[in-house]
């Protein structure tokens, strides 16, 4: 059985597009996305947003989900899986959780299904498991764990990837791409 937790990490210092995780993409800002991405999954038990940022924070109990506040530590190039760590470490019960997964807010217009690829990752028996671009380039928008090979740091041979047609936020239009991709998929 699967049982998820998903982490959104959501610094505030963006330095190509500040304040990127705020902007706004189809009148909902970045953040918003992934919460609403994390909540359309049926396997997903406990979200939280990793942040220092106080409108951040603000917009995910909004929206009814935890934050943690994210320590100076974590903030600037640090590996985003050290944020996952991070948090999986100040959690007081994880016992029943199976699989991390990272939902990074600069992919507003993901177009695959959470669950499809959780199941896909248990199918395959993938210890960790990241989306890529058509290229086969890492894109940064899922990336899925088993919690205990995130807790030992283990490097696993049993890793998969899927192609996820997203944007991966870096300037205005990148958000502007974003916003036409996630229209045409409603009309």
């Amino acid at each position: 059985m699967i049982n998820a937790i998903v982490i959104i990490p959501a610094k505030s210092d963006s330095k190509r597009l500040p304040g990127k995780n705020k902007r706004i993409v189809n009148e909902k800002t970045l953040i918003e996305h992934a919460i609403d991405y994390a909540k359309s999954s049926k396997l997903v038990s406990r979200i939280i947003v990793s942040t220092e940022d106080y409108e951040t924070k603000q917009i995910a109990e909004k929206n009814n989900v935890e934050t943690l506040t994210r320590s100076t530590e974590f903030m600037g190039e640090r590996e985003v899986v050290d944020v996952y760590v991070d948090v999986i470490k100040k959690l007081k019960s994880i016992d029943s959780l199976t699989h991390v997964v990272g939902v990074q807010p600069d992919h507003p217009d993901r177009s695959s299904n959470l669950d499809n690829f959780l199941n896909y990752v248990v199918e395959n028996k993938y210890d960790d498991f990241f989306t890529v671009n058509k290229d086969g380039s890492r894109n940064g928008a899922v990336r899925i764990f088993k919690i205990e090979h995130l807790l030992q740091g283990y490097v696993s041979r049993r890793v998969g990837s899927q192609f996820d047609l997203c944007t991966n936020i870096h300037s205005e239009a990148d958000l502007k791409q974003a916003s036409d991709n996630i229209i045409s998929r409603i009309d």
